[in-house]
């Protein structure tokens, strides 16, 4: 078992803009405590990591960076909520109204907010290769307005025959990169366009599709078809075992995040960090309770 010291989590999350498995759960920490997300510690390292891809960035509104400026705030609400908002303290807003100024996204949210207000939370959609787009009262970065239709194959620029699968979501296009998975894009099949693996021929059944691990790249099989993602562009490893599925990217297998229950001694909690038992010392970092519910909480 691993305990998460303050002073680690600092040093390791002010460097660079890549989310590590210390500075993700110091970030989640943070979160949890202040009211910017309400899943508990356990189930936020279990999705964290995943913001470094820009697919994950750009589907939860949170940069590395944004997430490693939430992870220095520690015990600091007022400092976390500004990392939602590019510095600065986010303006008092009411309802759940959401608009684009410029390529920013903005959405006013009560994550942001303090006081019993709502706060506007702000996401450059072009620090993932987007454009904040509104269409039929739907916010969001993607790449255009659109009618619904069955999936496309489209390049970078739109036009057909790439290996990005197009889709029309409430509106605006969303595009997914078959080549981050070394996959291409099939256009037919039952639902439309869809990547296919370009490795050799596999068979999965179920949502498992995990096939092995060669190295730090997670094989999967798509469409019949392997298909390569390799971990460590999340800072994660390849794992047999990991997260309950037959193979996984993950920080390691000592515990399955899907039935681990956190559990507090005093104010030291400790919780299934993405397959790593790991502890923090709430009262240490500044919190002033500990809890075990939901997944784990610090609490201010």
């Amino acid at each position: 078992m691993r305990t998460l010291s303050l002073l680690l989590v600092l040093a390791v999350a002010g460097c660079g803009n890549s989310v590590t498995q210390e500075s993700g759960a110091a970030a989640c920490i943070t979160a949890n405590a202040c009211g910017i997300l309400a899943i508990g510690v356990s189930a936020c390292t279990q999705v964290v990591n995943g913001i470094n891809d820009p697919a994950g960035s750009a589907a939860t509104k949170f940069t590395p960076a944004e997430v490693n400026c939430i992870a220095n705030a520690g015990h600091d609400c007022a400092a976390a909520k500004k990392c939602l908002a590019g510095g600065q303290t986010p303006a008092t807003c009411s309802g759940n109204a959401r608009s684009c100024d410029g390529n920013t996204w903005q959405s006013c949210t009560p994550a942001a907010g303090s006081g019993g207000n709502s706060g506007i939370q702000t996401f450059d959609c072009s620090s993932v290769g987007q454009t904040c787009v509104t269409n039929n009262g739907n916010t969001d970065c993607g790449y255009g307005t659109c009618s619904p239709g069955a999936p496309s194959c489209v390049n970078g620029d739109g036009t057909p025959n790439g290996n990005l699968v197009q889709t029309c979501n409430a509106g605006i296009l969303q595009r997914t990169d078959c080549t981050r998975f070394d996959s291409s894009c099939n256009p037919s099949g039952f639902t439309g366009a869809h990547c296919r693996g370009n490795g050799q021929a596999c068979s999965a059944t179920g949502a498992d599709t995990s096939v092995r691990c060669d190295g730090s790249v997670l094989v999967t099989c798509a469409d019949g078809q392997e298909a390569r993602y390799d971990c460590a562009l999340q800072n994660l490893g390849c794992f047999a075992g990991a997260n309950g599925n037959h193979f996984d990217c993950a920080a390691g297998t000592e515990c399955n995040p899907n039935s681990y229950t956190a559990n507090c001694v005093g104010l030291k909690l400790t919780f299934c960090n993405k397959g790593k038992v790991q502890s923090v010392d709430c009262g240490a970092s500044g919190f002033s309770s500990c809890s075990p519910n939901n997944g784990g909480t610090c609490g201010i």
